[in-house]
């Protein structure tokens, strides 16, 4: 490699992302063709899986997608329902034959560790339970097959040093072309007729506007975070995607989505600035640390200025949104619970009859899904995480739950992995409003490849200290990463 190949600094060209975009774009049209079209789409996926790690992650990352999009654009039959078992159980096998390969320990860091011992404590549980057993173990099988294989799957591209994020960018363009298409198209609010139309409950490129407002927001905050950290030239490219995306979340009026993106947004910030070094790891960063801050400052003021200058018009306008339409000068917590109030307190009365045990993984007491559910359909509806998490699984699940997420926590935090860390906060916001962490099967598997592609950045964003360090402006080569790197996930 010459010294001029060495140097030159990695681009997000619009024009290959586009080609991108629309190539899978193209992909998911197939799945319009009926049940021969879903077989030729996993068909090729397996294909893919089968080529090398990094395609089986673009394979993995499309079949999430497809998952989740609109009917009107994809259009999924019983395959479906089988495939979505058998992707994440081939993404698994290739990427834990490749760390195997390259002789990498698949429980290191810990938090490996502390999501299998949650897994078989989760099992057991459900035994006891004697609730929907084989329901509850299916479903628990789905969930560790699926989130270890994304761990494993970022893990092995961390050994590999490969770079996803331009297709991460790339489906995030797919997304939001979807996304306008389906205006003029008239399938932007087609989850439940015109009613929902007249409600402005948008569901755009994906199939419910609850999955629609959370994934944009989560999306925002991969694209805000491509901007302050990535390692490319036009970087602002992940600026009109990101507004697209906040676009997208005012039409679902999801308030979910909006706490996320603070969230999410508010830890890229705070973390930027408490995180420097730890050991031998620098945090580089492509936007300054005074740049970001006067950036939150200057928007700050402005808010507070127009908000003065039109009688609380934003203040006003923000509590009204937070209490779904209801127009008051005071924002009330039992409005902004009202919606979720009745599950909660549902969930809460199943905990107090079982408070160390729980009722069983991932199932539901309610009438409905007692009636309803099948071994692979019953599907379940819990709002709010940390009390749907005591419900199922009791104190016992949930001490070993929490520890799993500070394990992942404290890794990112040591590994200064800004950007895992805040799509790590934010999917964990999404749960608050949407439970879906253990909905592998479901759009959580989304939140999950939102989460993964975070910390894919993470790694980009980390130099050992003593090499030389570029700009803070200008993005490093990602040949001289790849020399200066090390690949802290897993370390």
């Amino acid at each position: 490699m010459n010294e001029r190949s060495f140097l030159r600094v990695p681009t997000l060209d619009l024009g290959k992302l586009a080609l991108t975009a629309s190539a899978i774009i193209l992909l998911l049209a197939v799945n319009k063709l009926g049940l021969p079209g879903n077989i030729v789409f996993f068909a090729i996926l397996i294909g893919m899986i089968a080529t090398s790690p990094e395609m089986a992650f673009k394979a993995y990352s499309l079949s999430f997608l497809g998952l989740v999009m609109n009917q009107a654009l994809v259009l999924k039959t019983p395959v479906w329902t089988i495939a979505r078992f058998v992707i994440p159980a081939l993404c698994l096998a290739r990427f834990i034959v490749e760390l195997k390969r390259l002789r990498v320990p698949l429980m290191r860091p810990r938090f490996f560790a502390a999501l299998l011992a949650f897994v078989a404590v989760a099992a057991i549980l459900s035994i006891m339970t004697n609730y929907f057993v084989l329901i509850a173990l299916l479903k628990l099988f789905n969930f560790a097959i699926g989130s270890f294989a994304i761990l494993y799957g970022v893990k092995a591209m961390a050994h590999r040093r490969a770079d996803l994020i331009p297709w991460f960018v790339a489906i995030v363009l797919a997304v939001v072309m979807l996304g306008l298409a389906t205006i003029p198209l008239g399938i932007a609010y087609n989850f439940r007729g015109s009613l929902v139309a007249g409600r402005g409950l948008f569901n755009g490129p994906f199939y419910h506007s609850n999955c629609t407002g959370p994934m944009s927001a989560l999306m925002a905050v991969l694209m805000a975070s491509v901007v302050v950290f990535g390692p490319y030239r036009q970087r602002w490219i992940c600026l009109p995607l990101a507004a697209c995306l906040v676009f997208f979340m005012v039409l679902t009026q999801s308030r979910t989505s909006f706490g996320a993106l603070l969230v999410g947004l508010g830890t890229v910030v705070v973390a930027s600035l408490l995180l420097d070094r730890q050991g031998l790891l620098k945090l580089r960063m492509r936007v300054s640390r005074f740049a970001l801050v006067g950036l939150v400052a200057m928007a700050s003021i402005l808010a507070l200025g127009y908000d003065l200058g039109t009688d609380q018009q934003l203040t006003k306008a923000l509590i009204t949104f937070a209490q779904k339409g209801k127009e008051s000068e005071t924002l009330s917590v039992e409005d902004v619970l009202a919606s979720r109030q009745g599950m909660i307190d549902y969930m809460w009365a199943n905990f107090l009859d079982s408070p160390m045990i729980g009722i069983g993984f991932e199932v539901s007491t309610h009438p409905y899904f007692a009636e309803n559910a099948t071994l692979f359909n019953a599907p379940i509806e819990k709002g709010f995480l940390p009390v749907a998490i005591l419900e199922e699984t009791g104190l016992v699940g949930t001490f070993f739950f929490v520890i799993f997420l500070l394990a992942l926590a404290v890794n990112l935090i040591r590994t200064l992995n800004v950007p895992g860390l805040a799509l790590f906060f934010a999917f964990l916001a999404v749960n608050c409003g949407e439970s879906m962490f253990f909905s592998l099967g479901g759009h959580g598997a989304y939140g999950w490849l939102m989460m993964a592609a975070g910390m894919m950045l993470g790694q980009q964003s980390i130099v050992r200290i003593g090499t030389p360090l570029h700009s803070v402006n200008a993005a490093p080569p990602v040949a001289a990463l790849q020399r200066t790197m090390m690949p802290t996930y897993g370390a």
